[in-house]
This record gives C-alpha cells, structure tokens and sequence, in this order.
C-alpha cells in the first residue's frame, strides 16, 4: 500500500506502511504502537536486526495549519526501544511519519503512514469523557513548535468512595481520576497518558490524582498519585514507579527534582505524635528528600519549622475553618494551643494544628546556591528554610506570625504596585536572581469570599536575604480581572530558551460550579505585558479543573 493511499476503516492500533519513496529498499522492522500501553499516541519503528546512527524523526501536521513534530534520535534512544521512538501521533488519524538515518554509511529516507487509535477515557462525572478543547487565541512567530503538557483534574468518581485510607485522622487521598496530555501550538491533541493503566479506586496504590508533573534534565517525566510516585519516560516506558516511604503518606501537588539529582515531595505523615500526645496523619505539611533507588535522605517537618496555630488565612476559603475555640487565646505555648483545641477533628479540612490542614504546601524549589528549600504553603506563605531546618525569610504578609518568626518576615521595597501573594500556587527561582510566584488573590487581604471583582497575578520578586527586604519588578494579569482569575491552583514558570514567562490560569470559573471552567495559558516576555502566547483551554466536563501545564521539551527526551 503506497503512502497515498487510505484505509476504508482501521481496527484501533493498525499501522500501515509505505515503500521507501527514494531507494525503493525494504523497510525496517515491524511498527509498534503504544509500544508500553500507557501512551496510545507513540510507536516504535523496530530496527529489524539493522545498526542505525543519525536518525531524524518528523511526524507531520495535520491540515493546514498542522504542526510538525521533529526532533534527533540518539543512538541510545535506538538501543533503549530497539528502533526508532516515534512521538506525537495524531490520534484517530493516519499519520505520515519521516524517519531519515544512515545504514552501511548511506543516509536514506523513509515515510511511514501509522494509524494511531481515537483518544479513549474512562467515563467519570455525569457519564461524559472528554479531554478539554484547547483554542489557539495568540500564537507569535516563533512559537509555533511550542508543546505544552497539561495536568486536569476530575473529581465525582463513580464507586469511587468503596475504598479509603482512613487511619489515624482520615486525611483525603484527593482520589481524582487526571487527564494529562500534550497539545501543539494549534491545539491539537499530540499525545495523553493512559489512566486507566495506573489508577484504581479500589487498591491503596492506585489512588489519587495525579499531579505534579516534570519533564527532569534526562527528559522523562515525574509525578505523583496519591500513595506513589513515579518516573516514566514519553513512551510510556516505566522508569520507577514506587509507594511512598512507609513513615510518610498522601503525596499531591509537587514533586520536584534538584540539582544533586535527588528529589524532593510534598508529603503528609502516616503516623505523627503531636505534643499532647494524640496520634495524628498528618495533612500537606512535609517535605522528603528521595534518591534515585527512593531512599529517604532528609525531610521538613513544617509543624516544627513554622506555626501550625497561624490561621489567619484559613477564613477566607469559602467553608468553614476550624480555629481554636471562641474566647480562647492563642498561647505563645504550643502545647497550651493544643490542649485547648478540646474535640474539634481531625483530617483533611482547613484548620489550625497539626492533624489539620493548616499549610497545604503545594510547591517546592531547590536553591542550589546554598542548599536550601523554599515552600509555597498556601494558607501561610512563601518560606525559605535551610537545611538546618532555620527560616530564612518569609513572603508574606506579617499578621499572626509568632515574635520568632515575625523577624524573617521580607520587608518590602517601596512601590505603588507591591502586594504580596495570597493563597499562592509555584514559588520557582528564575535562575537570574528572582522569584515567580502565582497570587491566586482569593483572601486578597484577608477579605471574605467574593464571585466577582477578583483578579489573579502571575508577579516576580527580587529578594535581599541579607536585609531581608522584597521588591516586586513584575506582575501580569490584574488587568484581565475575572475573566482571568483563579482562585485555586496555576503556575507560573520562567522559560529561560525563549525569555518568557510561562503561566497558566488555571481554574478559571471555579467558584461558580455550574459553569464549565475555561483556563487561560500565556506566555509574556520576561519584564513586560507582550503576550506571545494566548491558549484558552475550554473543559468539556463537570468537575473538571486545571492543575498545572509546562513546556515540553521532545528533543530531551530522546
């Protein structure tokens, strides 16, 4: 079958393959695809016994606007799949496919037609499945190549209430099923993991959303999910894939890797005596240090580092939060706090206390330059802290903090546009001296829940840790007001390659539940308000909300 011809109908996972156009020669081995059966949009060309070397891969775009995917294969990729890795397959579609490598000496050129199956997800919420719609708005030249990895959420799992880990205080599993996919710059689905190859309500180890995802420096990808976490490459190909340590438990939000190539894990406890001698699990308020082979290196205890007692923010979330009893003082005495708490529960609602969750840490950055960590608590602030376990500085505003830690409190430079970041998602280092932090504004200084006249800010802060002080030198999206607010969730990462700011809006619409929520991806030149980037990314689900979303990087990954 030559490469212009097209199949009447196509059973899923069907490959067909055309004659080499210029030599006329045999072809390569057999066409796999989704060689690993986690991501239905790769495929492996095998090699067919022959050493390859210098291989290019090209999928071609779809239509006119179509993006083409090309990237270098290296020779350990080749030795890795046993042929060539193909990436970004469009599904339900046949895909012409350029592989180009030498043999014998002899650069020679080949097209492959591979037809890759429809994307299939598993039906959650109200019977619907569907990956949201991604609608290009603003695509500057230059950016046309750009692949975005996109982390959803989807709560109202149907039966999915039949199993849960409920001991010692019953903290929440946030057992979501995730949509997680790769889209071009014009929207198109290129590539989506498989979750139902990984989740399962009803095991221990297949709970949880998955969330947190990294491309590292090796290009695979990291994330977490619930009482695992994993390192899997594009493929599919499974890397690691482990349960947490046993002393620690409920892993969401961040897992991140550090330039000693370890990483680091936004935990709660299994297990946490607290001084008034109640056992507790522990709610987000961890951070472990785990090597390659996941053995624990070094951990943050937050209830030791900061002030589990400090609730200032935790009224502001729209529920319900539990504080110390009415009339009672906050003691400068831990212990006096906890023993005036009386039978207010435990588990994973907002709340002061250890056993509560009181800090919901929902980042983390490694700072190489002097070892030490910083956090995004969402219900505290942006804190520093070394591997001494000492505060460095806090960001964030100085109400409630206890005398001791009152002192790292940043003092901020004078200017008419500073504010700080209130229930804040990222805290990520620039690598040219400065913070980006995501101001997800809701409590906006300390106000009460409102559904209008709110906006969010993706800002970038210069700190002086020796005078401990804090300038704002940017900030983008208080403009958009509403329509580019989210009150929960988002990120915000500097692209260093393009000198942008990569940020994602990302739960847009979220306090009226009865509307779909339409995320907003940017990307501004670093230090102005040029948008070079604008993808309105449209749920087609109920419950569905955005996590997070980053650049992905294909030529890394092979």
């Amino acid at each position: 079958m030559n490469a212009n011809t097209q199949p009447a109908a196509l059973p899923e996972g069907a490959c067909i393959t055309a004659r080499v156009p210029e030599t006329n020669q045999a072809l390569l081995g057999d066409i796999v695809v989704n060689p690993y059966k986690l991501a239905p949009l790769t495929a492996i060309i095998r090699d067919g016994g022959r050493t390859l070397s210098g291989v290019h891969v090209r999928v071609l775009g779809r239509g006119e606007r179509g993006v083409d995917i090309d990237y270098p294969v290296s020779e350990r990729a080749l030795w890795t799949y046993g042929g060539i890795p193909v990436f970004g397959l469009y599904p339900d579609h046949v895909n012409q496919v350029e592989v180009s490598y030498k043999l014998d000496g002899e650069r020679l050129r080949e097209r492959y037609e591979i037809y890759a199956p429809a994307v299939r997800l598993p039906v959650v919420a109200r019977q619907t499945a569907a990956l949201p719609h991604v609608e290009p708005v603003t695509v500057a030249p230059g950016f046309e190549k750009r692949l975005y990895l996109f982390n959803h959420l989807l709560g109202d799992i149907p039966g999915g209430r039949a199993f849960k880990w409920n001991g010692l205080g019953g903290a929440a599993e946030w057992d979501q099923v995730g949509n997680n996919w790769i889209a071009d710059s014009n929207g198109d689905v290129r590539w989506y993991l498989d979750i139902e190859q990984i989740h399962d309500s009803n095991r221990r180890d297949g709970l949880g959303g998955t969330m947190g995802f990294q491309q590292t420096r090796d290009g695979k990808l990291i994330w977490g999910q619930g009482q695992t976490y994993s390192k899997f490459d594009l493929l599919g190909r499974r890397v690691w894939q482990r349960n947490l340590p046993d002393k620690f438990a409920d892993f969401s939000h961040e897992i991140r890797e550090t330039s000693h190539g370890t990483y680091l894990l936004r935990v709660g406890t299994s297990d946490y005596r607290r001084p008034d001698g109640k056992r507790v699990r522990s709610i987000r308020d961890h951070i472990i240090e785990v090597d390659e082979s996941g053995d624990v290196l070094d951990f943050w205890d937050l209830n030791q580092i900061l002030d589990p007692y400090r609730g200032e923010l935790l009224e502001t979330l729209g529920r319900a939060a539990l504080q110390l009893p009415e009339g009672v003082r906050k003691a400068d005495d831990r212990l006096a706090n906890e023993l005036a708490e009386g039978d207010l529960p435990f588990g994973d609602t907002p709340g002061v206390g250890t056993g509560r969750n009181w800090a919901h840490v929902n980042a983390i950055d490694h700072d190489a330059s002097d070892d030490s960590i910083i956090v995004s608590a969402r219900h505290q602030g942006v804190v520093k802290i070394g591997r001494d376990k000492q505060v460095k500085w806090i960001l964030a505003s100085p109400k409630g903090w206890p005398s001791h830690l009152k002192a790292k409190v940043l003092t901020p430079v004078a200017s008419e546009e500073f504010d700080w970041s209130w229930t804040q998602h990222t805290a990520w280092l620039t690598g040219q001296g400065t913070l980006t932090v995501f101001d997800n504004g809701w409590g906006r200084d300390f106000a009460p829940t409102r559904l209008e006249g709110n906006y969010s800010r993706a800002v970038e802060y210069r700190i002086d840790e020796a005078k401990l002080t804090v300038e704002q030198v940017w900030a983008y999206g208080k403009a958009r007001g509403d329509e580019w607010y989210s009150p929960i969730t988002s990120v915000v990462a500097y692209q260093p390659q393009t000198d942008t700011q990569l940020i994602y809006s990302a739960s847009v619409g979220y306090l009226t539940p009865e509307k779909l929520t339409t995320s907003v991806l940017n990307e501004v030149r670093r230090g102005t308000q040029q948008v070079l980037v604008e993808l309105k990314v449209h749920s087609r689900q109920p419950g569905s909300v955005g996590y997070r979303a980053l650049v992905i990087d294909v030529a890394k990954a092979f």
